[in-house]
């Protein structure tokens, strides 16, 4: 293909390298729930209908599935831990060498497992035969097939999601109801004015990155803060909001913008509709390996009004579910005219 004098060759890739790029890691995710959940299903369907087959469809198609299952659970179980171990241990290698480690990861399993379990019930250990071996093989590719399929399926919708986020998150017109709060007090307060237009710049370069990294709590937290102390300057003594902040670990980590979006729902269905005074509270605590948030602001009475405060949280929930999968949940509910949200995501700790 000739050049045009004076143009510069950009490579943009193939539409489908585009459209459904390849993960950074193809390793199945053993320690995710819904990984879990989706392997051992399918596994103990293959085992049901193995059963079937075996036992021609008769009276011991219990008994088979039974015993199989003795077999395929315990090695499914250890397969999912090896997974999980090689997805948090294993050094950034080649997309092609994580596929076939993590194909092997089922065999492995099986030459582990089914000793033991011949050694307890026959009293001799015995290795899987070799129909055995390649079942699991075979099984090691589909499930790290299907989840890469997944994964690719998914990305573009990160990407969509991730511009849907710079509207509904932090809306357009809140940038220049800042602008026009931090004009107005310039003169009078230009110290206020320039910790309120640095706060704005944080919220833009935020709004801008990845909505998948992680980042440490204290720092959502304290980007949260500064939105507060932005609505604060423009709706004055009408917003109040009762910090309480339990332990965390300072390591945590979430995902960046998480957080503040459900405190600007809180605001923008309690401060901004209702007059007068406007309490938020926000509570955050970390039990075990999980992270919870609460928030809770006052609604207007009125059935219309109240119903606005889901507006924004469907892509919140969206947002969970591509990058927790089944791990995060998001609860919501109203008691003496507060809408009442509760989080709880998997806290990373790095």
């Amino acid at each position: 293909m000739r050049k045009a004098p004076g143009k510069v060759d950009i490579y943009i890739g193939s539409r489908e390298e585009t459209a459904a790029p390849t993960p950074r890691q193809v390793v199945p995710d053993g320690c995710n729930i819904g990984v879990i959940l989706r392997v051992a299903l399918a596994v103990n369907l293959a085992a049901l209908v193995g059963a079937a087959i075996v036992a021609d469809f008769g009276p011991g198609v219990v008994r088979a599935f039974l015993a199989q299952a003795a077999i395929l659970e315990p090695t499914t179980l250890v397969s999912l831990l090896i997974w999980c171990l090689l997805r948090r241990g294993l050094p950034t290698l080649p997309a092609w060498q994580q596929r076939a480690i993590a194909w092997t990861v089922p065999l492995a399993a099986a030459l582990i497992v089914v000793p033991i379990l011949t050694a307890t019930a026959q009293g001799a250990m015995r290795a899987p035969d070799a129909g055995m071996a390649l079942a699991a093989l075979l099984a090691g590719m589909a499930v790290q097939h299907y989840m890469e399929l997944r994964a690719r399926a998914y990305s573009p919708v990160l990407a969509e999601a991730k511009f849907q986020a710079l509207q509904s998150r932090i809306r357009p017109h809140f940038f220049f109801n800042s602008l026009n709060a931090a004009v107005s007090i310039v003169r009078t307060d230009p110290a206020r004015a320039e910790r309120m237009l640095e706060s704005i710049a944080e919220l833009i370069r935020a709004v801008m990155g990845d909505v998948r990294k992680l980042v440490p709590f204290e720092q959502e937290l304290d980007l949260c803060r500064k939105y507060v102390e932005i609505e604060q300057t423009r709706l004055g003594d009408r917003l109040e909001v009762d910090w309480q902040i339990g332990a965390v670990h300072p390591r945590a980590e979430v995902p960046q913008l998480l957080l503040q979006p459900l405190i600007e729902n809180a605001v923008r269905y309690g401060a901004e509709k209702l007059a007068g005074r406007c309490e938020i509270v926000v509570q955050a605590r970390q039990r075990g390996f999980n992270l919870e948030v609460f928030v809770s602001n006052p609604i207007a009475r009125d059935p219309i009004q109240r119903e606005g405060n889901q507006i924004g949280l469907t892509n919140i929930r969206g947002r969970l579910a591509l990058i927790y999968d089944l791990e995060a949940r998001l609860e919501t509910r109203v008691r003496n005219d507060r809408f009442e949200l509760t989080l709880t995501i998997p806290v990373e700790q790095k």
